[in-house]
């Protein structure tokens, strides 16, 4: 019997004035997915998390989330959808024991445990005042508040703003062990994904053009492959960037080395290079 799909986009097009931002964009997320949404800041992730949320209504297309359209989410399906905002409020006069008890009752699935867990992971306590926390600390009181709703659906829309490496991981890390072995779905949009490399199973890369590249984690990390070659390389089609270093060039490219090698009539080296790196020699540094 087939699942409904947690997110589906149908022939999306969304635009601000004359500015395209998506164009026959289709996606679809099945239940238990970690899903990365990549970009540089600026090319519309943010918009596709209001289209998903209804707060935007798309140009064209459809946006489904648990069957429903997006636009017109019932209260039982809201309920479902876990929501961490880019530039997220916090209510700072708080402690964060009041905090844990003000937001639980807006919440029919509401885990007490699953927020204490997480606060038990940083080094405050209960009874302090949310405005006497750091802004890493601050962001892992406010998801906790996230993870404690128990929502089939988890987005993350630029979950690492502000957090330095400790945090992040350690978000990662709980969020691992928050999602294993239930059907939970993640949808996580950022420019910094390097941290997540290993959780996060399908991506969605967003430029500053209209196309939008999806594949699985592991077919855009073999696939997307970098090679170094002497001297200056004019633009050649199956190239998708060139990178100048000194008197080296790098090139970043979706073909194999014989095939590139073909084409530029000249010995390359293949380059290993991080999954950070390579999302750049996708979408580009600047």
């Amino acid at each position: 019997m087939a699942t409904t799909p947690t997110v589906e986009v149908i022939d999306l097009h969304h635009s601000y004035g004359s500015k395209q931002i998506y164009a026959k964009l289709d996606l679809t997320i099945e239940p238990g997915t970690v899903f990365g949404l990549l970009g540089k800041n600026g090319v519309g992730k943010s918009t596709l998390i209001n289209i998903l949320m209804g707060y935007l209504q798309p140009t064209r297309g459809q946006c489904m989330v648990f069957g429903e359209p997006s636009h017109q989410l019932s209260a039982p399906t809201r309920q479902r959808i876990a929501l961490l905002y880019e530039g997220f409020t916090s209510y700072d006069y708080m402690t964060i024991e009041q905090i844990e008890r003000f937001f639980s009752p807006f919440y029919p699935r509401w885990e007490k445990r699953l927020f204490y867990e997480l606060i038990a992971l940083m080094d405050v306590q209960q009874q302090q005042k949310l405005n006497t926390l750091s802004f890493g600390q601050k962001s892992q009181v406010i998801l906790g508040l996230l993870f404690a709703q128990d929502a089939d659906l988890l987005i993350l829309d630029d979950y690492s703003m502000g957090l330095d490496a400790g945090y992040r991981y350690l978000l990662v890390d709980y969020l691992k062990n928050y999602i294993q072995g239930t059907q939970k779905t993640v949808l996580i949009t950022s420019h910094i994904m390097s941290d997540l490399e290993k959780l996060v199973k399908e991506i969605a890369i967003v430029d500053r053009s209209t196309d939008v590249y999806r594949d699985s984690m592991s077919n855009f990390c073999q696939q997307f492959r970098c090679y170094e070659v002497d001297g200056e390389q004019a633009k050649i089609e199956g190239i998708h960037r060139r990178e100048k270093r000194g008197e080296i060039t790098r090139l970043y490219s979706f073909l194999d080395q014989q095939a590139i090698e073909t084409k530029i009539n000249k010995k390359t080296t293949p380059v290993e290079v991080s999954f950070e790196e390579r999302f750049l020699g996708f979408v580009g540094k600047y």
